[in-house]
């Protein structure tokens, strides 16, 4: 890489400072950095990213599975309407709590079995892997009944994996259930108290026909004339119609007392229905705070336990699955014993504790009863006087009249009955106050075409991320991307660089490719010829960070160039622990350099010239450790003294700066060092420590060379391939003539 004007700059203090220095080896990732992460893993990350991409979208393919919701709605009153006397709808529920009964009846084992035996419910793919025993339960936490945003409509909702058919029969067969069993079960219970008016009307009808039977025998056995009740003294007659008055008024009052007589059995009945003491008990559980806890915990176990089994082939085969439901058993155990509990704690305080609400109704009877029972009495007193009146003054049977008398009251309050009797026939006709409300309707979740854009989409992200996190875990190891991060990020200058070359493409000298290394190197030569003009630059060690970086190919073709240019050049193995030169230029190994250290040679012995003109090497010889010791020693310089009078150039092949020493020693009798690096092997890290290592030790370091680089042959270069030298065109000429 040279600058402007064709030679390059000398090597000195980084231009950029410590800030650009950090920005390449701690900075943060940009979209370049990003780029060459990936193409240095571009292989892993693709295959472990469409691994993760079909794994996550199986995961997510099952999670969310095609899916429907059916739904049907009821409208309720939020009480019941009476038509004619409100008075008969005895004992109210308060609104919220009616519809926490509904909610609560609708989810009842007696209507979902009820539901689960219309046709073949059992037998439809919803219910896939549940037990028959279990059906009624797993459609009790799947069914989602509410009152929505608190309103008067009532909402029976399913949704699921099934078939939106198959989610419809099922509301419906729910729907059915709960007007059979719950709605139609109501209207019957409200029939009661008209049954029981009707048996009192029949029991009195009995009564006023036996007592009508023995008083006409009694008048009969008698022979007591009877004109006389149409004749007679004028105040006789009054007597006789205040005693009529006096007989209407006990009727009525008589009336009054059994209808509130009445009024309070119905109550009572009511009260202590078992349907009302399941609502209380369901009313404390609600408001127990173990048994909400109790409740929240057995939901979370199977909420957990549904979510396990939407990820496994087989539901409950898992031993998690299996543990998960051992204890939701025993969280559900333990809610019936509770209930078990609450419930016979509730009779026991029927029987041995006084409820507040039956007494407040058998305080208002009382009252009531001795209020209408002081009327009748005082009543019965004043009919009392007027008979013992009549009968100073008349020849009437007063046993006759009496009994009448109570037969006219009789008949009165059997006219009171019958009144009320069709009063409730009226009030049976009312409107319900749960009503159907539409039909049921379906609606997808999630239908065909998004299941597969989540799984897609999802499939995406994971094959995005896995790819994403493997680049950052490359760009985390800071390997080198070109040569801005040397020149510009480390502040090292570059020299040159060198296109990457493969063992074929080296092995055909016609190869575009070798004639671009050609030219590369022969420019890294130009700069340093130039440099060798201004300052000492005979000899010249090539290093690198590590292994494996490309040091003896830098070192051998800039050895070669510099040959080619008409200089005597030397090249020495200087990694005498891992020699290569003598396989490159297929030379033997002994009687080198190591031979030399140890005083058994004299250098100009072993030097050996090559095929090329004006190349000579010095292998590295058989290494010991008194060779390595010899290294350190003053005998090396008067060596390289005597080498410089007789090479223009002396390259060394040296060993890797890190982690050996050699490198090092052998740059105390360089004039500079030329650092050899690999795109994308080398990390800048290293580049940056092997710098500062050389410089601290007193080595000039020249710059750097980068092998590896992708890049296009030039024409211009390529083309003189194709070109036959002058001197062999004239003898191919000759040779055709």
């Amino acid at each position: 890489m040279l600058p402007q004007g064709g030679m390059p700059a000398l090597a000195g203090a980084s231009p950029y400072g410590p800030a650009a220095t950090q920005d390449v080896m701690k900075g943060g990732m940009d979209a370049s950095s990003m780029i060459h992460a990936f193409r240095r893993r571009w292989l892993m990350a693709l295959g472990m990213g469409l691994l993760a991409g079909v794994l996550g979208a199986g995961v997510l393919w099952a999670l969310f599975p095609e899916s429907a919701t059916a739904f049907r709605y009821f409208q309720v009153e939020s009480s019941e309407q009476s038509i004619i006397d409100p008075s008969l709808n005895a004992a109210k529920s308060d609104f919220d709590l009616f519809r926490q009964t509904q909610v609560f009846l609708i989810k009842t084992p007696s209507v979902l079995n009820s539901a689960l035996r219309t046709g073949e419910l059992g037998q439809l793919s919803f219910f896939d892997g549940v037990p028959v025993a279990d059906q009624a339960k797993y459609l009790g936490e799947e069914l989602r009944v509410q009152f929505p945003q608190g309103s008067q409509v009532l909402e029976i909702r399913l949704s699921g994996a099934a078939p939106a058919e198959e989610l419809k029969e099922i509301v419906e067969a729910v729907s059915k259930a709960y007007l059979d069993e719950v709605v139609i079960e109501s209207k019957i219970q409200r029939q009661k108290p008209r049954d029981i008016l009707n048996e009192s009307y029949r029991d009195l009808d009995e009564e006023i026909k036996r007592k009508t039977d023995a008083y006409m025998a009694l008048i009969k056995d008698s022979g007591s004339p009877l004109q006389y009740e149409f004749g007679g003294d004028p105040e006789l007659a009054q007597f006789r119609t205040a005693i009529n008055e006096s007989v209407k008024k006990i009727a009525e009052l008589e009336s009054r007392l059994y209808d509130a007589t009445m009024q309070y059995e119905i109550m009572v009945r009511q009260y202590q229905d078992p349907s009302v003491l399941d609502q209380r008990i369901e009313q404390a559980l609600e408001s127990d705070p173990k048994y909400q806890y109790l409740k929240q915990k057995q939901l979370s176990y199977e909420m957990y336990i549904m979510d396990l089994e939407a990820v496994q082939s087989n539901k409950g085969s898992s031993a998690q699955t299996r543990q998960l439901q051992k204890q939701a058993n025993a969280i559900s155990q333990q809610m019936n014993q509770y209930r078990q509990e609450m419930t016979a704690a509730i009779k026991q305080q029927n029987r041995t504790q006084v409820d507040p609400y039956l007494t407040g109704i058998n305080n208002q009877m009382n009252v009531t009863r001795a209020g209408i029972s002081q009327q009748i009495q005082a009543a019965k007193k004043q009919q009392e006087e007027l008979l013992d009146e009549i009968r100073g003054r008349s020849q009437i049977d007063t046993d006759l009249l009496a009994r009448n008398a109570e037969i006219e009251g009789l008949k009165m309050i059997q006219s009171g009955i019958t009144e009320r009797i069709e009063h409730w026939d009226v009030e049976l006709k009312r409107p319900d106050r749960v009503a159907e409300f539409g039909s049921v309707d379906t609606s997808e979740n999630i239908n065909k075409s998004e299941r597969y854009a989540i799984a897609g989409l999802g499939g995406l992200s994971c094959l995005g991320l896995v790819a994403f996190g493997i680049s950052y875990l490359e760009f985390r190891n800071r390997k080198l991307n070109g040569p801005d991060q040397i020149d510009q990020g480390l502040g090292i200058r570059v020299v040159g660089t060198l296109p990457s070359l493969s063992g074929r493409k080296a092995l055909d000298p016609s190869h575009p490719i070798v004639a671009q290394l050609t030219e590369s190197i022969d420019s890294v030569r130009t700069a340093l010829m130039h440099e060798s003009t201004t300052r000492r630059r005979q000899i010249v060690l090539v290093t690198s960070p590590s292994t494996l970086e490309g040091r003896t190919t830098v070192s051998s073709q800039l050895a070669a160039s510099l040959a080619r240019a008409g200089r005597r050049t030397l090249l020495i193995d200087g990694d005498m622990r891992h020699p290569a030169l003598h396989t490159l230029f297929d030379l033997p190994l002994e009687d080198g350099l190591c031979e030399v250290l140890r005083a058994e040679v004299e250098v100009s012995d072993v030097v050996r010239p090559t095929h090329a003109e004006g190349l000579w090497v010095l292998t590295a010889g058989y290494c010991d450790a008194d060779a390595v010791h010899a290294l350190a020693t003053d005998q090396v310089q008067p060596i390289f003294e005597k080498l410089r009078g007789e090479y223009d150039f002396i390259i060394i092949d040296g060993a890797p700066v890190l982690g050996l020493s050699d490198a090092l020693l052998f740059g105390q009798h360089c004039d500079g060092a030329l650092l050899s690096v690999l795109r994308d092997h080398t990390t800048l890290p290293k580049i940056h420590q092997s710098a500062e290592l050389l410089r601290s030790v007193g080595i000039r370091l020249i710059g750097s060379v980068i092998n590896g680089m992708q890049s296009k042959p030039d024409r211009r270069i390529t083309a003189l391939q194709s070109v036959t030298a002058k001197s062999e065109r004239k003898q191919i000429e000759n040779l055709e003539a």
